[in-house]
This record gives C-alpha cells, structure tokens and sequence, in this order.
C-alpha cells in the first residue's frame, strides 16, 4: 500500500510582489514574458500584496491597488490566481476573505472593486461582489465585468 502524501497547511498572509509574480504570471499571463504579469505599481508602498503560501510555495496570490471607483477611494484588486492543482479546495475564498479583513481592520478603505474575466464572475458574486458594467474586452486577456464590493 502506498502512503498518502499530506501537504503543508496553507498560510495565508501579507506578501511582496516577488513572492507571487511567479504565480501570477503562470496563471493569468502564460506564453506571455514575465514582464507582462507586472505592474508598474507593485513595488509602491501603498499597493498591498497577500498570498496563500505551502512551505515556500504561493498556491493563490492577488493584490491591491489604492484607486478611485466614481469618485471614492477604494483598492482595486488586481491578479487573483490559484494554482491549478489547489483549485476548487477553497484557498481563493480564503484568501479573498483574509484581503478583506486587512482592509477593513487596518485602513480606512470600504471600496473594492476590479475587472473580473467572465469565468470568474460566479466566484466573486458568491463572496458578495456585483456586477457594474457590461461586458467589455481586454485585449489579449479576454471578456472582462467591471465589479465591486462594499465591505462593512
């Protein structure tokens, strides 16, 4: 008989933009250069970073960036992904969960909003976001919703 393999427990938590770009790259940039799955405001004091970490390893990352929804202040969160063997285990509502909590207890912050690729709407309508556009393209990503959330 074989032994099961366990993995690590997932540690979720604050992180800097070089722990998660690998990640972030494979997942929503691939057959793109690294290059494309950074953002000129990721080494900002102000853009907060988060990820679910086994051992060394970033399973789920996504980061926010201080920008304005109509006028209020708000964080947009940008470059959610989940590594595809940790999928459908529940670390991106974790996740997700963990990024909120930041926000509401340590800034001043209550706007989240972010361009979401279609297949993900589902996801953030179950943790409470809405949609707040039509449908629009982002070249060489795909069809995009405009979404938000107020957190309380």
């Amino acid at each position: 008989m074989g032994q099961i393999k366990h993995m690590p427990t997932p540690v979720t938590r604050t992180a800097c933009a070089r722990e998660i770009i690998a990640l972030r790259h494979a997942v929503l940039r691939p057959g793109f250069d690294v290059a494309d799955a950074v953002y000129p405001e990721d080494d900002d004091p102000t853009t907060l970073h988060f990820g679910c970490f086994e051992a060394d390893r970033c399973v789920a990352c996504v980061t926010l960036l201080p920008s304005e929804l109509d006028s209020e202040p708000a964080y947009q969160l940008r470059g959610m992904a989940s590594a595809p063997d940790r999928r459908g285990q529940g670390l991106g509502a974790a996740l997700l969960d963990f990024t909120e909590q930041h926000v509401i207890t340590r800034t001043p912050i209550r706007l989240l909003w972010c361009n979401a690729r279609t297949s993900a709407t589902g996801f953030y309508q179950h943790h409470g976001w809405r949609i707040i556009s039509d449908q629009f393209e982002i070249p060489t990503v795909g069809p995009h919703f405009r979404m938000c959330k107020q957190l309380t």
